[in-house]
């Protein structure tokens, strides 16, 4: 019997180890960060422009494979841009891309956002592609990748709670 309650003991321990683990990599996904990368916690700053370019400054975050700020030639244009920082990640959501931008005007600084859809790229009017200094682009992750995680989460808690009450039941007719 104690040998059977040890067991039991430890079949719980790993099943909330693997709930801990999933939800590590959950948040991981969630952040646009792969957790295996050594330096997952900083953005990167690149220069992607020609020595005398004219350049700006983008930031691109999300679900992108290299989040971070980007100095780029002013001739950039969105496409381009979420191809220097590696494409989207698998979980991307590519029918809303949100671009943020702050506008000077006389009574001060407006922040407009709009979104593009950039899996209909051949209907995306051409200036919603043309950036402009200190555009952020946000990547968001798709809500079937929310509600897969979800559901990774429900169904670990499931079985952990199937092996606890398998257990006590062995133990009350034992």
């Amino acid at each position: 019997m104690k040998q059977f309650v040890r067991l039991a003991a430890a079949l719980a321990w790993g099943v909330a180890f693997m709930l801990c683990a999933g939800s590590l990599h959950a948040q991981g996904r969630e952040s646009g960060v792969s957790l295996s990368q050594p330096n997952y916690a900083t953005p990167d700053n690149y220069s992607i422009a020609k020595p005398g370019e004219l350049t700006m400054q983008i930031n691109i975050w999300g679900m992108i494979n290299h989040p971070g700020r980007y100095e780029v030639s002013i001739a950039t244009d969105l496409v381009q841009l979420v191809s220097y920082a590696g494409g989207p990640q698998p979980d991307a959501d590519l029918t809303e891309v949100k671009i943020t931008r702050f506008i000077k005007t006389e009574s001060g600084v407006s922040r407009a956002q709009f979104l593009v859809n950039l899996n209909d790229l051949y209907r995306v009017n051409e200036s919603s592609l043309v950036l402009q200094p200190g555009d952020t682009i946000y990547f968001d992750r798709t809500n079937w990748s929310t509600i897969r995680d979800v559901l990774s989460i429900v169904t670990t808690v499931a079985v952990l709670t199937a092996s606890v009450t398998t257990v006590v039941t062995y133990a009350r007719n034992h």
